[in-house]
């Protein structure tokens, strides 16, 4: 899960990528909202549409391990992502942001108003949390069906996710931003 206060802290302004999904060494889920309602997919946003919550993302200040290169802090396997987007992204992020760590998240789903049961009782669930599994399961069937074939299991995702994101992207999320965070807190921090 990437988190739920967009790119700021649940209190207060300024750029925080969360943890653990700031790590390039998990596959940080982001939340999306609007096709349960009948509308088009954007960032959930805790101040659009009833999305309860903003997606959390950014750029990592945190972990820039994972480069193969002497000049950049960018991951290896996303770095033509996150160069492409500072060069296209218009408006700019507020100033205070890095540009040279790991992006996330890595991929989002929709993450608002999930009908769960709990203790018998229905209640509607939203947040990164509620999409996060929906990935894990979806992972899980895909390692299934490769075992039955006689196949490894994908094993660390982030690499392969972007080298053959062209294959299986279905809708790339551009609309919205997440400069609210989960309590209505808007900051001119944040990511479109």
């Amino acid at each position: 899960a990437s988190g739920d206060d967009g790119a700021n802290t649940r209190t207060a302004c300024g750029y925080a990528p969360d943890f653990p999904s700031g790590s390039a060494y998990f596959t940080a889920v982001g939340a999306t909202n609007g096709p349960q309602a009948g509308r088009a997919e954007v960032t959930c946003q805790s101040d659009l549409n009833g999305g309860v919550i903003t997606s959390g993302g950014g750029i990592s200040n945190l972990y820039r391990a994972t480069s193969t290169s002497a000049t950049s802090s960018i991951p290896y396997w996303q770095n033509s992502q996150v160069t492409n987007y500072f060069s296209t992204v218009s408006p700019k992020p507020a100033a205070g942001y890095q540009t040279a760590g790991r992006g996330y998240p890595d991929v989002s789903l929709l993450g608002n108003a999930y009908i769960t049961y709990i203790a018998g009782s229905q209640q509607s669930l939203s947040g990164t949390s509620a999409s996060a599994p929906v990935f894990a399961g979806m992972v899980s069937l895909v390692n299934a069906a490769r075992k039955a074939a006689g196949k490894s299991s994908l094993g660390w995702l982030n690499p392969a996710l972007y080298a053959f994101s062209s294959k299986f992207i279905l809708n790339d999320i551009k609309s919205g931003n997440n400069k609210c965070n989960a309590n209505n807190l808007c900051c001119s921090q944040g990511f479109t």
